[in-house]
Order: C-alpha cells, then sequence, then structure tokens
C-alpha cells in the first residue's frame, strides 16, 4: 500500500513537500517541482531556508519570518497551520539566466506523527495564488483609482477572470484525476465524517472487504454491526479526540455476509485524523490492505519455529543456526545452559569469545573455509563451560541450500565431548604405560637371562676341574668354592624375585621390634663393602642421630639401607664418593645417601622407583642387576610407615636418595611382634 501512495503523492496535481524538523527536504512530488522550477534530486536533504531564502518585505522583515513560524507552530502544536496568503520571493530558472520573482502563496502545513504519536514531520500543501492576487489588487485599484472607467475596470477583469477560470478547469481535471486514483487503489480507503463515522467516501476495495455497496452517508454502525465488542469505535473515537492517528498491524476483524458464517481477515490499516482550518478533527481517513495470507504465512512460520525450537531445547547437544555470511543468529537453550552467558550474547560473531584462546585461530579459519567451499563444518574446540572452566566440545555444521543451489543457512551443534577425551587420554596413557612395562618387561627378561646365566659358567667350569682331577684336593676346593659363590649369588637373585612377588601382592608382614639404628648401619655397610672396595670408592659416614632407635624390621630394613648404597655404589663410576648421612628430623630420622655417580635423567627420574626400571647401561657400570632393588626398597620404606625419594641434577652430577623414617609407631598387630 506505502507503494500506490507514493504514486498518489508523486502524480497529485497539488504540490507537497515534506520536511523534518531540522527544516530539510525529506519528500517533494513532481507538482512541487514543476511550481519551484528544481529538480527533486536538488532538493531532497537540503535546508528549505537554504533554498528559497526569499526576500524581504516592504517594512524591511525576512519574507521566511512568517513560513517559519507557521512551520514551527505546526511542529511543536501537532495541529494543522494554515497561511492564506504570503508573499515569497523565489529564483527561477529562464533562458536569459535566473529571475528573482515575487509570488503568492497559500499554504497548509499537516503534521506528521509515528506510530507513537510524536511528530517527525510536517507537509505542506502550496497553492500559487499570484495571478488570483494580482486579479483581486487590479480590481481594488481600478475602482480607487481616478480617471479610469467602469467599463476599463471590467475589461481588466474579465481578462483577469477568464485566466482564473481557465485555472479552475485545469483544476477541476486534476481533482477528477485523484479521484479515479482513489478508486482504483488496490488499498482500501474511505472516509467518515462526524461523531457517528458517517460514510463520505469510500473505494471500489473498501466495498470488496466488507461485501456491501451503496452505504455512502450511513453510519458505520449501521453498516458493520458486527465491529461492536471488536474494539473499532472505541479507537476511532480515541482518534477524534486526541488527533492522534492509530496505525494497527495484522489486527483480525470478524466481517458477517448475508447467511454466510463469519469470517475473519487481518488487516494493516490506518486511522488519520482530518482537520478543519481551525485544526478540529472532522473526520477520520481510513486506509490498509487485507493481509490475511501475509499473517497466515507468518503464523505457519510461527508455528513451523515452535517446533524447531522445542525440538531444539529436547536434543543433548547445543543446537545453533548461522546466516550464510556465518553470523551467528539462534542458539538452543542448552547452549546458555553450557556457557552460562544470557540469551542473545552470541550472536553475530561474539561466539568466538567463547573458545579457547589457543582454538580460536583454528577454529575461525575452519569456518571461513566452510563458508567460502560449502564442505560440512567439523571440528574440535574447547569452549568456556559455565563454571569457568574450558571443557572440550565436537562442532558440526551442515549447509541449506535453496532451489538454486546457494546456501542460505547454516544448521550447526556442539557436543560435549570432555569425558571421551578424558577417557582416550586416559586410554593413551594406559596404552603407553603397557607399552613402557612391555619394554621394561623384555628388559628385565634379558637382564635375569643374563644375571641366571653368568653363574652357570662358573659353575660348569667348576664341573670340568671336577671331571679332569676328581682326586686332587685343591681341585674339589677350589671347584666346590665356586659353586657355593655362585650358588649364593642365584640363590639372592631368586630372593630378590620372591620379595618383590610377595610385596606387590601383599604378602610381606614385617617382624618389628626395637633396634639400634647404627646397627643397622653397620650391617648394611658391612654387605656394601666389598663392592665399593672392589670399584676404589671413598666411603664417608656422618651420623648426626647417635643413640636413635626404632620399631622396625631389622633384617627389611638393613635390606632397604644396603640396596641404596650397593645402588649408590653400582652408578658411579671407579674411585668415585659414596657419603651416608644420617641426622634426626622432629618425630623422624633422614638417612641420606649420596654419590658423585652418572646421576638421573629427568624423564629417569620420575620413574626410578618402578619395578624393572633401570638407568641406561654404561661401560662403568657392569656389576648387573633386575632393576627391581629400589622398587624393593621403596615398598619395604612405606610397609615401615616411612618415604624414600630421589634427587638428581641430571646425567653426570651424581644422585641422592634420602630415606624417612618415623621414630616412633603406634601399636603393631600380633604377628608384627616380636617372637
Amino acid at each position: 500500500m506505502s507503494i500506490q501512495f507514493d504514486r498518489l503523492f508523486q502524480h497529485s496535481p497539488n504540490a507537497y513537500m515534506v520536511l523534518d524538523r531540522q527544516m530539510r527536504f525529506v519528500e517533494v512530488n513532481q507538482a512541487y517541482e514543476l511550481l519551484t522550477g528544481l529538480p527533486r534530486a536538488r532538493l531532497l536533504g537540503r535546508a528549505l531556508f537554504e533554498v528559497f531564502p526569499g526576500a524581504t518585505n516592504d517594512d524591511g522583515s525576512p519574507q521566511a519570518d512568517v513560513l517559519r513560524t507557521s512551520l514551527e507552530r505546526a511542529f511543536s502544536t501537532g495541529e494543522r497551520d494554515v497561511l492564506a496568503l504570503i508573499p515569497y520571493t523565489i529564483e527561477s530558472e529562464t533562458p536569459n539566466g535566473p529571475v528573482l520573482d515575487v509570488r503568492y502563496w497559500s499554504a497548509t502545513h499537516t503534521p506528521l506523527r509515528n506510530d507513537d504519536g510524536d511528530v517527525i514531520a510536517v507537509m505542506q500543501h502550496t497553492t500559487d495564488v499570484t495571478e488570483v492576487h494580482r486579479l483581486r489588487e487590479e480590481v481594488r485599484r481600478a475602482r480607487e483609482a481616478t480617471g479610469v472607467t467602469a467599463e476599463q475596470a471590467s475589461e481588466g477583469v474579465l481578462s483577469r477572470a477568464a485566466a482564473v477560470q481557465r485555472d479552475n478547469v485545469r483544476l477541476s481535471a486534476r481533482q477528477a484525476f485523484l479521484t479515479d486514483l482513489f478508486e482504483q487503489a488496490p488499498g482500501f480507503m474511505a472516509v467518515l465524517r462526524g461523531p457517528d463515522n458517517v460514510f463520505d467516501l469510500a473505494n471500489e476495495a473498501y466495498e470488496r472487504l466488507i461485501g456491501r455497496r451503496d452505504f455512502i452517508g450511513v453510519p458505520l454502525r449501521e453498516v458493520l454491526p458486527e465491529l461492536t465488542d471488536q474494539g473499532f469505535f472505541e479507537l476511532l473515537a480515541q482518534v477524534r479526540e486526541t488527533g492522534n492517528p492509530f496505525v494497527g498491524r495484522g489486527m483480525p476483524v470478524t466481517l458477517r455476509q448475508d447467511d454466510a458464517e463469519d469470517r475473519t481477515i487481518f488487516v494493516d490499516f490506518i486511522y488519520q485524523p482530518i482537520r478543519d482550518s481551525h485544526g478540529h478533527v472532522e473526520g477520520i481517513f481510513v486506509q490498509g490492505a487485507d493481509v490475511t495470507g501475509r499473517e497466515a504465512a507468518l503464523s505457519a512460520l510461527r508455528e513451523s519455529e515452535g517446533r524447531f525450537r522445542t525440538i531444539a531445547n529436547l536434543v543433548p547437544q547445543m543446537v545453533w543456526s548461522a546466516r550464510s555470511n556465518g553470523e551467528l543468529d539462534y542458539c538452543n537453550q542448552r547452549w546458555y545452559d553450557f556457557t552460562g552467558l544470557p540469551d542473545g550474547a552470541t550472536r553475530g560473531h561474539d561466539w568466538e569469545e567463547s573458545l579457547h584462546p589457543d582454538d580460536r585461530d583454528r577454529a575461525r579459519a575452519l569456518w571461513r573455509r566452510s563458508l567460502a567451499t560449502g564442505e560440512p563444518y567439523d571440528i574440535e574446540y574447547r569452549l568456556r563451560f559455565h563454571t569457568g572452566e574450558y571443557r572440550w566440545v565436537l562442532g558440526r555444521a551442515l549447509p541449506m541450500r535453496d532451489a538454486t543451489g546457494l546456501i542460505v543457512r547454516w544448521m550447526g551443534t556442539c557436543t560435549d565431548i570432555q569425558d571421551q577425551k578424558r577417557v582416550q587420554e586416559m586410554l593413551e596413557r594406559s596404552q603407553e604405560a603397557l607399552r613402557t612395562a612391555d619394554r621394561q618387561k623384555d628388559h628385565f627378561l634379558a637382564m635375569l637371562a643374563h644375571e641366571l646365566r653368568n653363574p652357570l659358567a662358573p659353575i660348569a667350569t667348576a664341573a670340568q676341574l671336577l671331571k679332569m682331577a676328581p682326586d686332587s684336593v685343591q681341585n674339589v676346593l677350589q671347584a666346590s668354592e665356586i659353586i657355593d659363590r655362585q650358588a649364593i649369588h642365584m640363590g639372592n637373585l631368586v630372593e630378590d624375585l620372591m620379595d618383590v612377588s610377595r610385596v606387590t601382592r601383599g604378602l610381606t608382614a614385617l617382624k618389628r621390634r626395637r633396634v639400634r639404628l647404627s646397627d643397622i648401619v653397620d650391617a648394611a655397610v658391612e654387605q656394601t663393602m666389598p663392592l665399593m672396595t672392589r670399584r676404589g670408592h671413598r666411603f664417608t659416614l656422618a651420623d648426626r642421630s647417635v643413640g636413635v632407635e626404632l620399631w622396625a624390621d631389622p633384617s627389611r630394613l638393613t635390606q632397604i639401607l644396603s640396596n641404596l648404597l650397593n645402588n649408590a655404589a653400582k652408578y658411579t663410576p671407579p674411585n668415585g664418593t659414596v657419603a651416608l648421612e644420617i641426622e634426626a628430623v622432629g618425630p623422624d630420622v633422614l638417612l641420606r645417601v649420596r654419590d658423585n655417580g652418572i646421576g638421573i635423567e629427568a624423564d629417569m627420574l620420575s620413574r626410578v622407583f618402578e619395578l624393572f626400571a633401570q638407568g641406561a647401561s654404561t661401560p662403568e657400570r657392569h656389576e648387573g642387576g633386575l632393576g627391581i632393588g629400589l622398587a624393593l626398597a621403596r615398598s619395604l620404606t612405606r610397609l615401615h610407615g616411612g618415604t624414600l625419594t630421589a634427587y638428581s641434577a641430571g646425567p653426570g652430577e651424581g644422585s641422592t636418595f634420602e630415606l624417612r623414617l618415623p621414630r616412633d609407631m603406634p601399636p603393631v598387630l600380633d604377628e608384627d611382634l616380636p617372637e
């Protein structure tokens, strides 16, 4: 309907222009262009008094003052203001150049309001009455002047009257043209006069809308009694009382046609007050369009959208949609529950702020690629949870295309996969641990085979000696010593393996009693000293805990300390230094074993107490071992309620092992009591 009224405005034979509150041209019609001699393009956006500044009246006042005052009055009061006759000089373009021409105008200034009733513009209806004014002045001067006969005055008057008559004929033709436009307009229009809303005018579209004819001069209540209780009579009364227009959008109206069933349609319409010369509302202009089809489509769309939103909020995933340019325009409730953000906070491209900073560039680049190529969007990234932490989600989106194949929308989901990620990481760690354990097992088996094979060679040699000289006492004694020594070595290996098996299965029970720590230290040093002597190490002992007693299993405690001293001796190159320091620390006693050996790498330091873990073999370290000594030592330490830790600055920097044991223990089980 706005298109048709624009045509009506543009083709009206009367000159119209519209000004905003800054007195700038908002719109002009063709008649105004012809009247002023200026094209529309040169007027729109420019100030009225810049284009038409006017001249000065005979009394020295600016011609523009009267016009400006009338316009400001219309803006401030919201009522129509009429200027019956004002002189105003305009500049006209002629073949000989611009010419200033004093014209006389009649102008009506009508306020235009927005939906809230505020005056936002003023429409001016302008009529050039210069000829009429000059005719009237000539008649007046003819009557007053001396020396002019009535016939002469009459002759001038008749000439001017003839010109006015010709103008009236043209005006009547234009009025007929406007009447035809009114009748043929596709939107319904009517004019209601007086407090009873009597039909003054109605076009054919209005007649088709209500299904009635020949009702001009009849009150609205008689023509459409079914409008009672639908609120339209009350709206008309409100417009008449306030003088403010009313605009209805998609309003339902129920109409009745003869004996047919009532039908409900939807209309867009406006009730525009019509004012008389005093500004009083004398009628109401009704204009609108039947939008039932549009409202039905909107209703179906709302129903479809409602179903979509319900389904989207039922699914466990976060659901979102984006325009073809990638701007997010919808997120379901689960998205906002997950992120903790308020509804609408991630529209457009703001959703990127919820991503982990390390994932934004990657997610943004992949999203731009999908938008450019139409390829599905598939990515894993971290999304900020409502608690502030970041959780892993799987983001996916597919394009929706129209009949021509153009992408019109993207539909996507985000699925929380944090638990799956954790399981995956645990599986990967488990697999790596299994691979490491498998490598350690293989290494252990190789070492075990090597350690068990080493005693067999001397035993086999001893057996050969016995075969060659079974009667030689010297050979028998030598072979016996070899066999005995190697048998003891193999027994120790087997005992270590059995110890590990018992400890790992929880079958080891300590036989605790009160023991002096110095006795434990002496026994452990005695066991380790042959190896240290053989390798040329310098051993130092600094005992600052004289007289300390422990509640412990003496054999197991000796085993722990000898393991640490033996380990230091094996991993320290010949002629190195091994030190044992002992001191009381609060309720505990601390035994520190230091060496200046090969040291421990950082990755090995974290698993040095694991079963079968061993440092790299070196030419200096050839004492063998199964890699179970430190694991066994830590397990036995824990059974005593203590801790065993390792430190090293790195390869070549030596190692330090600290054994911390409590000096007092709580009551123990019966099997732990001394026999």
